[in-house]
């Protein structure tokens, strides 16, 4: 049996062998060793918590966590099952090189792949520190309500911001703001808006690489009507004796743009600006104060331009001047007497000097030939609250009938004699 099994020994083992050779050529003929390329293939970071546990951050630079090409190499009826999500590409963060690359790791969940290779086979990443701040957050409009309106208030829900990011990044943001449009708007707003980050410049900043604790924020836009009205001036105080203000306040009536909700607008027709805002006492000539118009501003109502915000009002002071005029007698005259009654006036010399005081222009204006002086019964019998004449002898003021700022310096009175008849 042994001789059967070792005879020709040698021709036997090149028979096996040319059968081997024979299973070979036949495989790799019905079944070949093919290339197959896979494009965009992802490259998943592993043990990044040992970046961000450090308190840092990473970017991958140039796109490098995917490959762009991968070539295996496999026979054909294994390539012709293979698709993308065969390949697996991994990077170790605890291979991370001094240079913060990592090399690429290339495999397959399938078996009797020959090989396998990336177009790229490295990760670079950018790393540096985690930063966080916090930025006061403000509300902002674009566009134009309607004519005749302004906008008023503008708030938010909340007012602070909280982000974090690379330090490069985060330190670029200068501010974060809330934009409204309020283009033909004529009522109130209330809505959610967008915060949105900006360098010094007023750049936007891309909050791709920032964490943000809020991303959008209630925001309230109160819009306000607009109206003209007078602004109207008082003055308080005394002038010296012998000084005397001229007229109204220059300045008076002069119109500002106000603003608030029409409710509040309609009720209002003029600001007036209270006596004590403007103080005369011991002023001995022109006074011109600037006054500011916001403290007597009715509530809830505003200025349209904060220019409009101090009026300027003079007051034209005088000096007064005495001049005197001297009235004949017979020029003093009583009427409006009392039916059934007589009066009569005494104690008057025959001709009498008169002083009367007041500006320039008024007082020279007065000539004693023009001049006539009153004893009227009835006024005086009104001021005396007398009903009925009582028969007697009175003292009584004489009316010169003297301009409304022109008075005298001292009264010229007389003796008037009411009688009645004698039977």
């Amino acid at each position: 049996m042994k001789n059967k099994l070792t005879k020709n020994i040698s021709l036997k083992i090149a028979s096996v062998f040319l059968a081997v050779i024979l299973w070979l050529v036949v495989t790799g003929i019905n079944n070949p060793t093919v290339p197959q390329s896979f494009y965009n293939i992802p490259v998943q970071l592993l043990n990044t918590e040992l970046i961000t546990d450090s308190g840092q951050v990473y970017e991958v630079l140039d796109g490098t966590d995917v490959i762009n090409r991968v070539t295996v190499r496999a026979p054909r009826s294994v390539i012709n099952d293979l698709k993308d999500e065969n390949i697996i590409a991994t990077a170790d963060v605890q291979e991370l090189s001094s240079l913060d690359t990592i090399s690429i790791k290339l495999t397959t969940n399938v078996s009797n792949i020959n090989s396998i290779a990336g177009s790229n086979d490295t990760v670079k990443l950018k790393i540096e520190n985690k930063r966080s701040k916090a930025l006061t957050l403000k509300a902002t409009t674009s566009g134009e309500v309607e004519s005749g309106y302004m906008i008023g208030e503008v708030t938010t829900d909340q007012n602070l911001v909280r982000i974090s990011g690379p330090q490069s990044v985060i330190d670029t943001v200068a501010k974060a703001s809330v934009d409204v449009n309020v283009t033909g708007i004529t009522n109130d707003i209330v809505t959610n808006g967008e915060i949105k980050l900006y360098d010094i410049d007023d750049n936007e900043v891309s909050t791709s690489k920032i964490t943000m604790n809020i991303k959008s924020v209630g925001v309230g836009v109160s819009i306000w009507q607009k109206t003209s009205v007078p602004v109207n001036f008082s003055v308080s105080g005394e002038v010296p004796q012998g000084y005397r203000m001229i007229g109204e306040p220059e300045g008076n009536g002069a119109s500002v743009e106000i603003a608030g909700k029409a409710s509040v607008l309609r009720n209002i027709s003029a600001i007036e600006i209270p006596a004590e805002a403007i103080d005369l006492t011991n002023q001995m000539e022109d006074y011109t104060a600037e006054v500011d118009i916001r403290p007597y501003l009715p509530e809830n109502v505003f200025l349209v331009n904060q220019d409009d915000a101090f009026k300027s009002v003079t007051i034209h002071i005088q000096a007064e001047v005495i001049k005197r005029l001297e009235i004949r007698e017979e020029r003093v005259r009583v009427t409006n007497i009392p039916e059934g009654y007589n009066a009569s006036i005494s104690e008057l010399e025959e001709s009498f000097t008169i002083e009367v005081v007041g500006l320039s222009e008024d007082v020279n204006a007065l000539q004693a030939r023009n001049m006539s002086g009153v004893v009227d019964v009835q006024r005086w019998m009104q001021e005396q609250g007398m009903e009925n004449p009582e028969p007697g002898y009175y003292t009584v003021a004489v009316d010169f009938g003297l301009p409304e700022n022109v008075s005298l310096r001292e009264p010229i009175t007389v003796m008037l004699h009411i009688s009645e008849p004698e039977e």
